[in-house]
């Protein structure tokens, strides 16, 4: 048998963190939603919540992940479209789409997060499902249960009122998260006017996070009498994105606001470590380093509480990228583990 050496030991950051014990975070500002939460985009990281677990009714919110579906599901989003008679004449929010009319999935897509228009969430649906053995409300809810998303049921794709409709602050979280790391939504979602050329007709966003909140990019707002207004917002700022989630807010857009200020306030985005850096030696003397680079959401304070650990092994193991495997690093934040990767030597 070949026998394994396991050195455990502490490594120096390439970030040297200074002492800053008299630089404490503020605490959250106070807001009148029903449900909340807030979450570093990059990380996943939640610095603060009320209630996100809490089952609700989330309104055109739900649009969010309608939009994401129906972008990984149509191969081409210039592709123009016919509009079933079934999806014209919804009830609420509309473009005002007319039976059999023919219309491009790049501006259904617009009309969706900016307009909030419940036909073209409709016909975005109708046209994505096509090729697919279940339904689009099925593609929903099989999607929500991959990112996480478990207290959430989805019952139609434009967010109407239903009383099996619903998802909670983090849920939503999860949602938006993946959501904005496409390109293709993001850009759509951080639009602040759009000319849809096959409609011949201005969309101006009802989100009035993007031209109202200075570093405000994203995402989507909701309304219903049962859900109340509902927000999913997102910002960013020197590198920070921040989404926030409001459920039942009637003062959504200044709460939003306010919790943005005091995240970029007291948080900010970290490099803790770089692919490359050197880690050690194994036990033949072989120098290993750091497989990926890794930055983390931070106060201040806590960059001091930051933990490096390696566990570097031998023998070596090749792995897919043709660099040798030989031991893994870990991350803590304090005694929570926030990251761990690969030691690897330089490549073959």
């Amino acid at each position: 048998m070949i026998s394994r050496r396991f050195k455990i030991f502490s490594l120096t950051l390439l970030i040297l963190f200074s002492s800053c014990l008299n630089n404490k975070a503020e605490a959250i500002p106070e807001i009148f939603a029903r449900s909340y939460i807030v979450i570093d985009s990059d990380s996943g990281r939640i610095i603060g919540s009320g209630n996100p677990n809490e089952k609700l009714p989330i309104a055109s919110t739900t649009k969010i992940l309608t939009a994401i579906l129906a972008i990984e599901n149509i191969e081409n989003i210039e592709t123009r479209i016919e509009v079933p008679a079934k999806c014209v004449g919804i009830e609420g929010s509309s473009i005002y789409l007319q039976p059999k009319q023919i219309v491009s999935v790049k501006d259904l897509l617009y009309g969706t997060m900016l307009r909030s228009g419940n036909d073209a969430a409709a016909t975005l649906s109708a046209f994505a499902e096509r090729n697919s053995e279940d339904g689009f409300v099925d593609m929903m809810n099989k999607k929500a249960a991959e990112l996480g998303a478990l207290n959430s049921n989805f019952v139609n794709p434009h967010g109407l009122h239903d009383n099996e409709h619903y998802s909670t602050a983090y849920d939503l979280a999860l949602i938006s998260r993946y959501a904005m790391k496409n390109d293709t939504f993001k850009t759509i979602s951080s639009t602040e006017r759009y000319m849809a050329e096959s409609l011949n007709t201005v969309f101006y966003n009802k989100n009035k996070v993007v031209y109202q909140y200075e570093y405000g990019n994203g995402i989507k707002i909701g309304y219903t009498q049962a859900a109340g207004r509902c927000l999913v917002a997102s910002a960013e700022k020197d590198g920070t994105e921040i989404i926030v989630v409001v459920l039942n807010d009637g003062n959504w857009f200044q709460d939003s606001y306010k919790i943005f200020d005091w995240a970029f306030e007291n948080y900010k985005t970290w490099q803790i470590v770089e692919e490359g850096q050197f880690a050690g030696r194994a036990s033949d003397g072989t120098p290993v380093f750091i497989s990926d680079s890794f930055s983390y959401l931070m106060t201040e304070e806590e960059k001091d509480k930051i933990r490096f650990q390696t566990n570097i092994t031998t023998p070596l193991i090749l792995n897919k990228d043709s660099r040798v495997v030989c031991g893994e690093y870990s991350i803590y934040l304090g005694n929570e583990l926030i990251h761990s990767g690969s030691l690897v030597t330089e490549n073959k």
